[in-house]
């Protein structure tokens, strides 16, 4: 009889078995990290904005060196312009540098996926970085008080501004003051800022005028913004959010009735969505009122509320959505520039180490035109603003102060070339902010603009240098220079390291896995049927010419075989 070992050939299957298992698992597990993606498994649970987030930590108090530089324009020539026979002639000086520290207090998070905050800054002098101190370092700046109501009078009637003109003479105001940089920054004494604040308190709440003093007077602005829709998921309903002890809690209840009831209020199915992170409400209105925005319901609203008044989808600047695209233009919203200024694409690279997207601030930035529903608000009485001013005075108590970029970049040439001094400079001058694509967070920014005094005069001979032009009094560059190593590491980790760790262990755990089927296909075709043997110990006794098998184990062999052994004949016979 013919048998076959059972042993080795069931050996070799478990093996075959072995590895086909093994690398199905390993690519299994290769296409799951694909699938998964846990780099951005990671990045969305702790870097999101949602209650004890890392994100949310760092956005409360950001651990980040921000920078101002002011840069104030000395007139050099008074005498000679005051008198005709010279154009304005200015020399730039600074910088003069502030340390900004930012906090978003009364972080609360609503029920309808939005999170509202009050922004508080404060600016600290730096000396080391400065040229000088500001309250000894004396310059010669255009009486802007003087000349800004001289200005404001002239765009209402030609009996205001006589009578605005003939009210100021007995007062014997110098059209060009010798003060400190100090004051010109934070406000200094002028009689007329004095009474119009003793008038009317409601509206001039100060006593005295500086530029700075003005731009950084936010108050406390509640501002609302929409979170991503992974966040409001993960909202449980039954939660209000997390109010801060940092504000007094009569402040805390004053906001919350002002603006609470708008905040959760549920957007209508139809209005297009918003993005993420952008601004909702301010102060609990999506528009500004000083440009024109009225309520929803108002009778006029579809007139009158336009892209160019409506703050919904602008952003403060604080935090992007995440995975900008190229083809992004936003538009960013801060009290001081008094509109929203659109930021475009403009090249990409690397900061640190890391992927980043450099967006400048646009062209038109600073253009109006009654007939673009996204700047036709800017334009009063229908009269707009040459290119390159954006008009500031609704935020100035009706001062006519303008904003630009510096020396008036990107604006019409004709506004640096009227005046001795200017001299436009893209690397100098030019807005950029340089974002994390992924993240959506601004790795570096240097947000320039200028702040000038539009003066148009009339019905006063001793101001009529001045009439009909544009002069520069200072400006400021806000500017984040860099992330903290913190930040700077756990961007590198993230998105320098963390994907190619990924794609290499995918392209391991591929390859193993491949490798293995591979090899238990070779051990399934090179194997060939296992070799038989022919062993049967009866032979021996069949087959011999003696038996040599003794009796007791011849009856154990006749167990595996028949039932009788069949006996040859035998020469000889063994005895038994």
């Amino acid at each position: 009889m013919t048998t076959t070992p059972a042993f080795p050939l069931a050996s070799k299957r478990k093996r075959v078995i072995k590895l086909c298992c093994l690398g199905v698992l390993f690519i299994t597990l290769a296409y799951a990290i694909i699938v998964i993606d846990p780099t951005e498994v990671i990045v969305e649970n702790k870097l999101s904005m949602f209650e004890g987030s890392y994100l949310h930590r760092l956005w409360k108090k950001p651990p980040l060196e921000v920078f101002i530089s002011i840069y104030v324009f000395n007139i050099t020539n008074p005498e000679e312009f005051m008198s005709g026979n010279e154009r304005l002639r200015v020399q730039e000086v600074g910088p003069y540098v502030y340390q900004e520290f930012l906090e978003h207090r009364n972080s609360t998070f609503n029920p309808n996926g939005t999170l509202s905050f009050v922004p508080i800054r404060r600016q600290v002098f730096v000396p080391e970085r400065s040229v000088g101190d500001p309250q000894e370092d004396r310059i010669m700046i255009p009486n802007i008080a003087l000349l800004g109501v001289s200005s404001a009078a002239y765009r209402m009637s030609s009996f205001a501004a006589f009578a605005v003109a003939a009210a100021l003479k007995p007062l014997g105001m110098s059209p060009i003051l010798n003060i400190t940089t100090h004051d010109l920054l934070w406000g200094y004494d002028d009689p007329l800022v004095r009474i119009a604040s003793s008038l009317l308190p409601d509206i001039i709440h100060f006593q005295k005028i500086g530029v700075l003093d003005r731009m950084f007077d936010d108050g406390f602005d509640t501002v609302t913004i929409n979170l991503p829709e992974s966040v409001r998921n993960q909202h449980r309903s039954g939660e209000d959010g997390t109010l801060d002890d940092e504000l007094s809690d009569e402040l805390v209840e004053s906001l919350h009735d002002d603006y609470y009831h708008e905040i959760v209020s549920p957007r209508p199915a139809d209005e297009e969505p918003i993005r993420d992170y952008s601004i909702d409400l301010w102060n609990g209105s999506p528009g500004l009122a000083h440009w024109g925005y009225v309520a929803k319901d108002h009778w006029d609203a579809d007139r009158r509320n336009t892209p160019c008044n409506t703050l919904q989808g602008a952003y403060d600047g604080s935090v992007f959505p995440r995975n900008i695209s190229k083809t992004e233009v936003f538009k960013v919203y801060r009290k001081a520039f008094c509109r929203t200024l659109p930021i475009a694409f403009e090249r990409e690279g690397e900061v640190d180490g890391i992927k980043a997207y450099w967006f400048s601030i646009q062209e038109n930035a600073f253009e109006s035109s009654v007939d673009d529903p996204y700047t036709s608000c800017y334009c009063r009485n229908n009269q707009c603003l040459p290119k390159g001013l954006g008009d500031l005075s609704p935020c100035w108590y009706n001062i006519p102060v303008a904003v630009s970029l510096p020396h008036y970049y990107k604006g019409d040439p004709r506004l640096s070339q009227a005046i001795d001094g200017l001299s436009p400079n893209k690397e100098k001058h030019d807005a950029v902010i340089i974002m994390q694509p992924q993240l959506g967070i601004p790795m570096q920014a240097n947000i320039r603009v200028q702040i000038s005094l539009l003066t148009n005069i009339s019905f006063n001979s001793e101001l009529k240098p001045f009439h009909n032009s544009v002069i520069p009094l200072i400006w400021a560059e806000m500017s984040l220079e860099k992330l903290t190593p913190e930040l700077i590491l756990l961007l590198n980790i993230l998105f320098g390291v963390a994907p190619y760790l990924q794609t290499g262990l995918v392209c391991l755990l591929a390859l193993l896995g491949a490798s293995l089927l591979a090899t238990a296909g070779l051990v399934l075709l090179c194997s060939t049927e296992a070799t038989t043997f022919e062993y049967d110990p009866r032979k021996s006794i069949r087959y011999s010419t003696v038996n040599m098998i003794p009796y007791p184990l011849r009856k154990e062999l006749e167990k595996y075989g028949e039932s009788e052994v069949r006996r040859e004949p035998l020469l000889i016979e063994n005895c038994a």
